[in-house]
């Protein structure tokens, strides 16, 4: 089966680390999730569960696979078991999953039955000899645009703050790429590139040509959304409809942006972004404009009560309900042009922290979804303005 949209997140099987405060944990994170998966564990028996109605994985040796998550099954005859499939229920040492198919008819065997966390599918078209350094894109390029996301992320000169401890790496909208050093540089920003002071939990939820992606980072450890990938643009033959949301600045030693430290009567707490506040353009960049001529061009999004996660009573009295939007999200650019949609997205109409990272099946509004809950922040101060609910569409598709 195919998996349109696929999540990943830090307790994962084999996840990768955001890491401390060494270079390169963030082009390989990205590289495990976009590219190659990670997790792989030896499958110690696999048989078909009638009960269950699907197949079921031992590993003798416990595992972290989570329920609902997308995995990869390889080296098993019959090959009814391999390939891609959704986890439909974990114990501490067997995971339960779908087949297409159905009943294989006999037991899985094979000299390495292995399993592993999928991948999202996107293409690595340029990598440094260290891998600190790469290049990523859509696969599908027809179906996306011309720009692609470079992660630069080397201990280069300013790369950590020296006194102020924050650690970014350089997050890129190119083009024309030939390799890894020659390209047309569309814009440059910033990305935290490591979970310095924090728990270090993350979670990337995607599709075939966009990523949200949520590090936790600073004494804080509160989850922005960094996003690069295509929104659902109105505008046929739209080749630059790329975004890019990011941190609050490109300067590693803003002494107004100190990750060890917290406080409200100081500015330490401002090291977060603004995406799931509505009419607020800060953070945030598109390729070009409408007409497509050069430039970057500001974008923001529209939607009720000011940002996610507000406006409502949990729960609403006269119903005793959760309200939420599934409404696509509009993406307005610079001179309140409508550019498109953002999808993917689910919109709470409150907050309610112990939502968080967790998943929702067939909830009314959504049936035949899984949705999954997380609180990220809508506001550079995490202290001022703590993190707020936002909802993403595990299902798909998001086009």
């Amino acid at each position: 089966m195919a998996f349109p949209v696929k999540w990943f997140a830090s307790n994962m099987q084999g996840a990768p680390s955001l890491g401390d405060t060494t270079a390169g944990a963030l082009t390989a994170l990205l590289k495990a999730v976009l590219v190659t998966g990670f997790g792989n564990l030896t499958i110690n028996a696999l048989v078909w569960d009638a009960t269950e109605g699907a197949a079921k994985a031992t590993f003798s040796g416990g595992h972290a696979y989570l329920q609902d998550s997308v995995i990869e099954v390889t080296g098993v005859s019959p090959g009814g078991y391999n390939g891609e499939h959704r986890i439909k229920k974990v114990s501490s040492t067997e995971v339960w999953f779908e087949l297409d198919a159905g009943n294989p008819g006999m037991a899985g065997s094979g000299a390495t039955m292995t399993m592993k966390v999928a991948p999202l599918g996107w293409t690595l078209t340029h990598e440094s000899g260290d891998g600190m350094v790469a290049i990523y894109r859509p696969t599908n390029v027809s179906e996306s645009g011309n720009v692609s996301l470079r992660i630069d992320n080397t201990a280069f000169s300013g790369w950590t703050g020296a006194t102020y401890r924050a650690y970014l790496a350089k997050a890129q909208l190119v083009e024309d790429v030939v390799d890894i050093n020659t390209y047309t540089l569309i814009y440059d920003h910033r990305w935290p590139c490591t979970g310095r002071y924090s728990d270090k939990r993350w979670d990337l939820i995607g599709d075939s040509q966009l990523i949200y992606f949520l590090p936790a980072y600073a004494q804080h450890s509160c989850q922005p959304v960094l996003m690069f990938g295509y929104i659902k643009s109105v505008r046929p033959g739209d080749r630059y409809h790329a975004v890019l949301s990011t941190y609050s600045t490109t300067t590693a030693d803003d002494s107004s942006r100190r990750w060890d430290q917290t406080g409200l009567s100081q500015n330490y707490a401002y090291v977060y972004n603004s995406l799931l506040a509505f009419d607020d353009s800060n953070h945030r960049a598109m390729a070009r404009p409408y007409h497509q001529l050069f430039g970057v061009t500001g974008w923001w999004l529209k939607g009720l009560f000011g940002r996610f996660g507000n406006g409502m009573n949990i729960p609403n009295g006269p119903d005793n309900a959760f309200y939420m939007s599934t409404d696509p999200i509009m993406v307005m650019e610079t001179n309140n042009h409508l550019r498109g949609y953002l999808p993917g997205l689910v919109v709470p109409y409150a907050n309610v922290a112990a939502f968080t990272r967790k998943n929702f099946a067939n909830m009314p509004a959504l049936p035949g979804k899984i949705v999954r809950f997380i609180q990220s922040t809508y506001n550079e101060n995490s202290v001022a303005a703590p993190a707020s609910l936002m909802g993403f569409d595990l299902t798909g598709p998001w086009r």
